[in-house]
């Protein structure tokens, strides 16, 4: 009987030595992999709605060479001289602030207003946020470009993002903010979102009624396949996902997959939704917006799926410059009321 129990000891005790092992290795890849700088880029310090340039060669949205051939591209274009633009801050939950940038398209004729907000690890002044944003502008419509918790100039909390669940949480306060201080209403507004932005995007409908269109640059829809791609992608063993969305919530009491999309595309209910997304994206599998755009048909959304062919990750917008701001500029005019 002592034998017994001096195994069954050892054996809880080197269980409870793995969990805690695979608690900690856990929490390195929570922590490693949502990690963000808190500040702008230092690619992105010049950019800024009047004039804006493509990133440098080694820091483009999508891994190797393919990016060069944008290096230096010329986007003047879609420089957005002639407007005004004011730097708001928005207060949100936690005692957060969003540094946000309101852009009035001077439409005597339209509130007609998108909410953007750019990807992960990036900011307002990054090239590809600030491009759609000069799409909707000449095309009428008054952005409020905003930053994201723990990016930009907004306010650092821990450095670290949340997959849309606080950021999603955050763009509905934004958009009661937009009613009280701009004067518009929840029919006015609308929501765009770039990469990791979309992913927010997604999810708002569940947190908001303010919103009522939605338009996403690329977006997941199985959560737990799409984290352990990204794991992956920053070096791990797949597998080591389970274990740092355990330690997120034990150590951080950061919920990763709180709200679902699943759950966001069921409250937009007959709410617009729209995807573009590059059918050979590196980061965002365009198959994730396929399965996102079939189960919204599924269940009857009024849901739309733009592919841009041979576009990398958020490629599109300059593979097809002219066709995507088309689209985005016609999805939210039928989508948003005057």
């Amino acid at each position: 009987m002592r034998v017994k129990r001096v195994l069954g000891f050892t054996a809880a005790s080197l269980l409870v030595v793995t969990g805690v092992g695979a608690l900690a290795v856990g929490d390195y890849v929570y922590t490693s992999g949502t990690e963000v700088a808190c500040a702008v880029n230092a690619d992105d310090v010049n950019n800024f709605p009047e004039q804006f340039f493509t990133a440098p060669s080694g820091e483009g949205p999508y891994p190797g060479p393919g990016w060069e051939k944008w290096v230096g591209y010329d986007l003047s274009n879609w420089w957005l001289q002639d407007y005004p633009y004011d730097s708001v801050r928005i207060p949100v939950p936690d005692e957060v602030e969003l540094a946000a940038w309101w852009i009035d398209a001077k439409n005597p004729d339209s509130n007609k207003t998108v909410m953007v907000t750019h990807g992960i690890g990036t900011s307002k002044q990054d090239f590809n946020t600030l491009l759609p944003t000069a799409m909707l502008v000449k095309n009428g419509f008054n952005v409020l470009l905003v930053d994201q918790r723990d990016a930009g100039e907004s306010t650092c909390v821990d450095g670290r993002h949340s997959a849309g669940q606080e950021e999603s949480s955050d763009f509905a306060v934004v958009a009661d903010w937009l009613i009280a201080n701009k004067g518009l209403s929840a029919a006015n507004i609308g929501m765009f979102g770039v990469s990791g932005g979309a992913i927010a995007t997604s999810l708002v409908p569940a947190k908001s009624n303010n919103v009522s269109a939605f338009a996403m640059e690329g977006t997941i829809f199985d959560f737990n396949a799409a984290a352990t791609q990204e794991v992956e992608f920053q070096g791990f063993p797949g597998f080591l996902w389970q274990f740092a969305l355990i330690s997120a919530r034990v150590f951080h009491g950061t919920n990763l997959s709180e709200t679902s999309a699943q759950e966001g595309i069921d409250s937009a209910g007959t709410r617009p939704m729209l995807i573009l997304h590059g059918e050979i994206d590196q980061r965002l599998p365009y198959q994730s917006s396929v399965d996102f755009y079939d189960y919204a048909k599924s269940v009857g959304a009024d849901i739309e799926l733009e592919g841009f062919a041979n576009a990398d990750h958020t490629e599109g917008m300059l593979t097809e410059t002219d066709r995507y701001a088309n689209v985005l500029a016609e999805f939210f005019d039928r989508s948003l009321a005057n």
